[in-house]
């Protein structure tokens, strides 16, 4: 083979192999390029969807109570990002609070036991105090002649010197005269301190009512001087 045939199977060789790394170094560019774009798009989908809740319209729902004039948030545990104890606190010193002060006759045995599931050894001794003497409730409210109910309108808790957590409560009672369907009303703030005793004694009734051992460890109600 003459040298001039060897050149010019050399350069095209050379020309060759010239194509192949430049195709090579587009293909790998165009990769990188993809790669890119990609991450980019993912960023911004991503952004975008982190960017829509922020932009959401909260509504929040109201109801009116009409026995009380209370205007009230509906809500969720969740959606208030309440814990469970908040919650739970709540409801308990709520229901003792109910449980303590209405009256109805056919009812009080049952609200005396289950009241007594809820107090410390102090609180219920004070509580069963006010059931000796003239100012008994079956006296005061002349055994059936009258019915107690009483509407929380407040309830707003704090902590204490743990484990103890203060309840500050307002509620309304309403005296109704069986006889003749009348009623009066008066108003009082509440205040009680609580802690949780699950190892509390007591019987397995009780325990029904009170299975975490809330328990109160003071009382105090205060009859304000006016009507709302």
């Amino acid at each position: 083979m003459s040298d001039t045939a060897q050149k010019v199977i050399s350069e095209s060789r050379t020309f060759e192999k010239a194509l192949r790394d430049k195709d090579e170094r587009f293909s790998k560019a165009g990769w990188l390029l993809s790669c890119f774009l990609g991450f980019l798009l993912t960023g911004t989908i991503g952004a975008i969807i982190i960017m829509l809740p922020l932009k959401s319209k909260e509504v929040d729902l109201y109801a009116l109570r009409e026995e009380t004039g209370r205007i009230e948030k509906i809500t969720t545990v969740d959606e208030e990002h309440l814990s469970e104890s908040d919650a739970l606190n709540s409801a308990e010193a709520a229901s003792y609070v109910k449980r303590r002060m209405r009256y109805n006759y056919f009812d009080l045995q049952r609200d005396y036991d289950d009241t007594l599931a809820f107090g410390s050894d102090d609180v219920n001794r004070d509580y069963k105090a006010e059931f000796d003497g003239d100012d008994a409730p079956d006296k005061k409210w002349k055994k059936a002649a009258y019915i107690v109910d009483i509407d929380v309108i407040s309830n707003v808790h704090s902590d204490r010197t743990p484990p103890d957590r203060i309840g500050m409560l307002r509620v309304k009672r309403t005296i109704r005269r069986i006889a003749d369907g009348s009623e009066v009303y008066d108003f009082w703030t509440v205040r009680m301190t609580y802690r949780y005793l699950p190892q509390k004694e007591l019987t397995s009734d009780q325990r029904e009512v009170n299975p975490l051992g809330f328990t109160v460890t003071s009382w105090k109600p205060v009859k304000e001087n006016h009507n709302e």
